[in-house]
């Protein structure tokens, strides 16, 4: 993930309150045998990456 798409994941998601933040990060650390990679899945679970598309940045 490019320095550029990480701002972006960041921007995003502070426009998320904290119990929505809480809410995804619980999710995350119930996975199981997944990519342990949290960046990776709050770009999933943001729906970012056709944004990223949309603007260059993928």
């Amino acid at each position: 993930m490019t320095s550029e798409q990480l701002e972006d994941l960041f921007e995003e998601w502070s426009l998320y309150g904290a119990k929505q933040q809480r809410a995804i990060l619980a999710e995350f650390l119930e996975r199981e045998d997944e990519d342990p990679d949290l960046f990776e899945f709050l770009k999933v679970k943001l729906e970012i990456e056709g944004y990223w598309r949309k603007i260059g940045l993928l």
